[in-house]
């Protein structure tokens, strides 16, 4: 059982104050993202990925190209 710093146990709270400390934690991660490291597994894949776009970089899309076409679709 871990207790919050504010004395809240996880179990105590609704699932929106759950979801809410889950982004909060997210949050905090992201801002320092260089301290994030990638497992080999997750490296390795990564490399992967980059030389398939390399061969091919018109067959795939960019993130901007794919966020304004999700942004479409709402």
């Amino acid at each position: 059982m871990t207790v919050a710093s504010n004395g809240e146990r996880p179990e105590d709270l609704s699932i929106s104050e759950k979801i809410q400390r889950v982004q909060d934690l997210w949050d905090e991660i992201a801002r320092s993202p260089q301290d994030v490291g990638l497992t080999p597994a997750q490296r390795e894949e990564a490399e992967r990925r980059l030389r398939k776009h390399e061969s091919a970089p018109r067959k795939y899309k960019s993130w901007p190209q794919i966020r304004a076409r999700l942004q479409q679709l709402r």
